[in-house]
């Protein structure tokens, strides 16, 4: 079994048995190459699940996994998170809808909002996660709301207390 060398990731530079810094917190990183492994494992251990094992989980899983799977009349389908246009709640069911088509996923609103890049993708309201590409336009005409028409022609509506996290997010004062 050989340890991995030194790894740069970002601006970040990860050593094996060493302590490291990721966001505000320490954890050490860890290489093993053996031919007993068939495909990458990642194991996080801790002594409780807290906030920083979520977060770490949920890097990982957005650098691995870009993509979520959706189910249509046609089958399952592996779905590009930059392609996806939204995510919404509709009749109890959560569903993806790209420029193809609308496929439903088994992920929950909020497990979404954790995965997905908060760079790429706002919650809009209790029942919609946007991919901010995707904005093709605003209308702020509306008292206390803003109607967010999307690529593809779709409109929705931002919740009261979600209009400032969408300015913030476009960079609108």
């Amino acid at each position: 079994m050989r340890s991995g060398s030194c790894r740069r990731y970002g601006k970040r530079i990860f050593k094996q048995g060493r302590k490291v810094w990721l966001s505000e917190f320490i954890m050490r990183v860890e290489t093993r190459i053996s031919e007993a492994y068939q495909e990458i494992e990642v194991h996080i251990c801790n002594y409780e699940m807290n906030r920083q094992v979520e977060e770490v989980a949920a890097r990982i899983s957005h650098v691995v996994n870009d993509t979520i799977t959706g189910v249509d009349k046609n089958g399952v389908r592996l779905l590009q998170t930059s392609e996806i246009i939204r995510f919404f709640a509709e009749n109890q069911r959560v569903l993806a809808q790209d420029e193809r088509g609308t496929y439903a996923i088994h992920q929950k609103l909020y497990e979404l909002e954790q995965f997905l890049d908060a760079g790429q993708f706002l919650r809009i309201s209790k029942s919609e996660i946007v991919n901010l590409r995707k904005i093709q336009r605003l209308d702020m005409n509306l008292a206390g709301t803003i109607r967010v028409i999307l690529c593809d022609g779709t409109q929705t509506y931002t919740s009261r207390r979600n209009i400032p996290r969408l300015k913030k997010a476009l960079g609108i004062k």
